[in-house]
């Protein structure tokens, strides 16, 4: 095994074939064969990095969805708000000549913009509940909170 571990770092100019032992390419691991401090320091710190870049790229994604999810419902809301004022427009003049049959002219189209003022009124009120949720990211909470306790007993194992 001895060996396999010689490289050209572990050799000087004046000793072809001596072998340091505890040595490697860039002093990457200890005396012992195991991996140096620094070294494992420096892999720490890169995995932290990560983690802290996947942390962030999966609120990014949740926030995306949330608001694919509402600019959907949004289109939605608005194409079915055209169909809904044409089918509107008819029910209104239904309305408007239905009440002129026994009311004054005057008195059917005030009657009529009632029932507009009305509609409009619920169709607010129900918007104000559709867009008023809040946009949860709750994974990246719950893993955000889980890192923070894993760092927590890295620090009591220390």
């Amino acid at each position: 095994m001895g060996e396999q571990l010689r490289t050209d770092a572990n050799r000087t100019s004046a000793e072809e074939g001596a072998y340091r032992p505890g040595a490697t390419e860039a002093g990457a691991y200890g005396p012992d064969g195991g991996k140096s401090t620094g070294q494992l320091m420096k892999e720490v710190t890169e995995d932290v990095s990560t983690l802290f870049r996947k942390e962030i790229e999966l609120a990014k994604a949740e926030i995306v969805g949330g608001l694919t999810e509402k600019i959907k419902g949004i289109a939605i809301i608005a194409t079915a708000g055209v169909f809904g004022l044409f089918a509107l427009i008819f029910l209104l003049l239904a309305i408007r000549d239905g009440f002129d049959n026994f009311l004054w002219a005057w008195v059917a189209d005030l009657a009529t913009g009632g029932v507009l003022i009305l509609l409009g009124v619920i169709a607010v009120l129900v918007a104000r509940k559709k867009l008023a949720t809040p946009i949860d990211p709750e994974l990246t909470k719950k893993t955000l909170k889980e890192d923070v306790d894993f760092a927590k007993s890295l620090g009591r194992r220390s």
